[in-house]
């Protein structure tokens, strides 16, 4: 078989999520996470958990900063 991707100690698992998540893993590895995750509740709260807080960022990322924000930001930049 190839290199075990998540072996539950749940190291692996906490090592190839984000890999997982941006599907650059083999197919063999997505598929060998995926069957890791279906069988393991703790990861699997861990990858809708990791999901969440990504689809966060990217609603937060689009959101338009106030010039009042701007300013303020702009002035903690210059009093380092």
């Amino acid at each position: 078989m190839g290199v075990r991707v998540m072996g539950c100690g749940c190291g692996d698992c906490e090592e190839m999520m984000q890999p997982y998540m941006d599907k650059v893993l083999s197919d063999e590895q997505m598929r060998e996470a995926q069957e890791h995750l279906e069988a393991c509740p703790p990861c699997e709260k861990r990858y809708h958990f990791e999901e969440s807080l990504r689809r966060y960022v990217r609603v937060a990322v689009d959101e338009p900063i106030s010039a009042e924000l701007q300013a303020k930001l702009a002035g903690l930049r210059s009093a380092d």
